[in-house]
């Protein structure tokens, strides 16, 4: 993964009551300040706070506090080695604990996604068919061109081993070969004699 990739990383807080918008906002400002940080606040009234944090080296925070009990933290910076990381976890822990501080117990959930990278060399995360994200261990790009009909990618992952994407979608991997001689019978059947009609045909697989 290259080091310019960007690291984005999310905290949410959803409160068991409405939030004193004001009073979060004061609360978390000292641990953004403590970063080196320049603060911008948005007040909308009715609709709560928007405060973002710029740090020198284009790091930056976003922190939105809605006023019927959910705060959001949004953290995005631009190096991926050890020491950044553990710079965004220990800023994370800080406001987490400050809040917690801040609501005494009233907090109803609280929730850390892991950090999506985003303009990396390798692209880890690939839509499904039914809209999810799922993030792949890939590390290394084996063939990646354009056919006269669709862009072709082989990438690599250490889990499945090689995997197939056409045109954005991922078609199927190495580890999938146990499925396809599961319900192909592995060998099983007996063709002998018999006239056979292949539809499909699976995923490139072979036919015993």
């Amino acid at each position: 993964m290259a080091a310019a990739a960007a690291r984005h990383s999310t905290l949410d807080f959803l409160l068991g009551a409405t939030a004193d918008c004001n009073a979060v906002l004061k609360a978390l400002q000292p641990i953004f300040q403590e970063q080196g940080m320049t603060e911008t606040v948005h007040n909308w009234e009715d609709h709560g706070y928007l405060a973002t944090y710029i740090k020198k080296n284009g790091s930056f925070a976003n922190l939105r506090i809605h006023p019927h009990g959910l705060v959001l933290v949004d953290l995005q910076s631009y190096n991926d080695h050890t020491k950044g990381r553990e710079e965004v976890d220990q800023l994370l822990n800080k406001i987490e604990e400050r809040m917690k501080e801040l609501f005494h117990g009233n907090i109803k959930r609280v929730k850390r996604l892991p950090a999506i990278l985003r303009g990396g060399v390798i692209d880890r995360y690939w839509p499904t068919a039914d809209g999810r994200l799922v993030e792949y261990d890939i590390d290394e790009v084996v063939y990646d061109e354009d056919s006269p009909f669709q862009n072709i990618k082989i990438l690599h992952s250490k889990q499945f081993g090689n995997i197939l994407i056409l045109s954005g979608d991922v078609n199927l991997a190495e580890s999938d070969l146990a499925y396809t001689q599961a319900i192909m019978g592995s060998g099983k059947e007996d063709y002998t004699g018999k006239e056979v009609l292949i539809l499909g045909g699976g995923d490139g697989e072979y036919l015993n």
